[in-house]
């Protein structure tokens, strides 16, 4: 049960390609932005589609995983935790940022085979989304 204490999953596209770094000791790390998409009506009844960025950062073997398999625009599920950094800025302010620690992701688009992979739909949704 503590595991879902700090839980956090998302269906989402990439914002860019990796890029990896490595820290002094050797593990690779890499920061993604992360787009994720909200639909909804407005008062006209017409779709709004609304995107919200998360901060993704990937550790040692997943690192190597997303590299070789993802890139800009490439549809990941992920599952990881919320972690927050304090910093101060150029101008002295102190600020805080939240990211996702990534535990597991999958890619979406396709398998190796060239195949699509799908994501079962929802039963439970009042109206279809404009997608």
């Amino acid at each position: 049960m503590n595991m879902l204490i700090n839980s956090v999953q998302l269906i989402g596209r990439l914002g860019a390609n990796a890029e990896v770094k490595s820290t002094n000791n050797g593990t690779k790390v890499s920061n993604v932005r992360f787009a994720t998409n909200e639909y909804t009506k407005n008062a006209q009844g017409e779709w709004l589609e609304i995107t919200y960025w998360h901060n993704l950062v990937f550790w040692g073997k997943l690192t190597e995983k997303l590299e070789k398999h993802a890139k800009k625009g490439t549809r990941l599920l992920v599952q990881g935790s919320l972690t927050y950094q304090e910093y101060v800025d150029v101008n002295g302010i102190k600020r805080e940022s939240c990211e996702i620690r990534v535990s597991q992701f999958m890619a979406l688009n396709s398998s190796n085979n060239g195949q699509k992979v799908s994501v079962e739909d929802r039963e439970d949704q009042d109206e279809d989304l404009p997608f």
